[in-house]
């Protein structure tokens, strides 16, 4: 079946720059063995704050149990949204969108139910990290908002360790060794502690706003042992060496744990490197703007999955989903890394292409003839639940899930 805009029905979809038409077959043709969607706990996003324990754990049967109904057989559960932590740690205090108030204990073990209720599903459990966020955004000045965060936050207990971004959002300091070894044995203490299958970052490293023009990283620049080094080059040295040191971690303390990445889904453009996908040069990419450089990490073996968050429609002016996911397919091939397409549920119904209830299910069929296309995740779980305007895209995606399942 040829595509043609939703909104325009009369213009066929090209690949990018080209006047090919993108087709995509109803037959599915691979079954394919990873279905997961992301569960966000930051913000209350598809969770509330706990305040009633039976009412909280019938939520999460509830979550996994749409997860059964929708074919899929993984979870990212998100567990470090903000510095901080949604089990039970050491390292880091109770969340403030798991209780109401950083660091404030919660009646049960929220991750361990969620584990055990999923074991019930046989459903896969990844704890989804944000390695570096500390605050969500800028709109409280740093010092009040770190007068909300409990004593055992590592934000308080090591202010040096901490920078802005534009808007005034703090991070943790990628270019701190004792950043990146937090990063590490927070990591490692999930894993001792629960039966996740996997951990789990996703695209925040350096911000998408870029760095505060003072509180920054540019001192930790300036002792860079390798004075050759750009300042481009020395920031995505400083997030490969913390993905490469929560691998050989989690591979020295649980070698069956898997560690995968969902970055940005435009890594570089075919203009800036050889390797680079064909979208426009307009496009943002991860490797200038978050200084992750996915596509070395994949071909390095720094990961064992890999999650390229696909968000553009197919008739996407600049990036469309078509000609990036040619790009991962070819990343990925011949490699150990597991390619997972992640897709933006959440966009049905939204004004534009995804107007289009197929458009979900159009990108998994377009996919599914790839073999090197192991899987599909989608953000974010309230889409499973929503009734209004992403209703009719869901139903087709649950009948495509099935297809792909069976």
């Amino acid at each position: 079946m040829k595509l043609h805009l939703y909104k325009n029905p009369s213009q066929p979809i090209v690949y990018y720059g080209t006047t090919q038409v993108v087709e995509v077959s109803n037959q599915i043709q691979l079954k394919k063995p990873f279905r997961a969607m992301w569960v966000s706990n930051v913000a209350n996003i598809d969770f509330p704050v706990l305040t009633d324990v039976y009412d909280y754990q019938q939520k999460i049967i509830t979550m996994l149990d749409t997860a059964k109904n929708f074919h899929l057989n993984a979870i990212f559960y998100q567990v470090r949204t903000t510095n901080d932590a949604f089990y039970t740690s050491q390292l880091n205090p109770i969340s403030r969108y798991l209780t109401g108030q950083e660091g404030k204990q919660p009646p049960f073990d929220v991750l361990k139910f969620v584990i055990d209720e999923a074991k019930k599903r046989d459903i896969e459990v990844h704890a989804w990290c944000n390695p570096y966020r500390v605050s969500l955004n800028g709109l409280i000045k740093k010092d009040d908002y770190l007068k909300t965060c409990d004593s055992n936050n590592l934000a308080v207990q090591r202010p040096d360790l901490i920078i802005l971004n534009k808007e005034g959002q703090i991070i943790l300091n990628p270019a701190k060794a004792e950043v990146r070894q937090h990063i590490i044995d927070s990591m490692v203490e999930i894993i001792e502690n629960y039966e996740v299958v996997g951990i789990h970052f996703d695209d925040y490293f350096y911000p998408y706003q870029g760095l505060d023009d003072i509180e920054n990283d540019l001192k930790d620049y300036e002792e860079r042992p390798d004075k050759n080094q750009s300042l481009d080059d020395f920031r995505r040295h400083q997030v490969t060496l913390a993905i490469q040191g929560v691998y050989h971690a989690i591979k020295a303390v649980k070698p069956s744990v898997r560690f995968g990445v969902s970055p940005f889904g435009i890594w570089r453009n075919s203009v800036e490197s050889e390797h680079g996908a064909h979208v426009s040069p307009k496009a943002t990419q991860s490797y200038d703007n978050q200084y992750a450089d996915a596509y070395l990490w994949v071909k390095s073996g720094y990961i064992d999955y890999i999650v390229p968050q696909l968000y553009w429609e197919f008739g996407h002016p600049l990036a469309p989903y078509a000609d990036l996911v040619r790009f991962w397919v070819k990343t990925c091939q011949h490699t150990n890394v597991d390619l997972y397409l992640g897709h933006g549920a959440y966009r049905l119904g939204n004004e534009g292409e995804y107007e289009n209830p197929e458009e979900v299910s159009n990108q998994l069929k377009y996919a599914n003839p790839y073999k090197t296309v192991k899987g599909h995740v989608f953000f974010t779980y309230k889409t499973f639940l929503n009734q209004d305007k992403s209703r009719q895209g869901m139903v087709s995606l649950q009948q495509t899930l099935k297809e792909v399942a069976e």
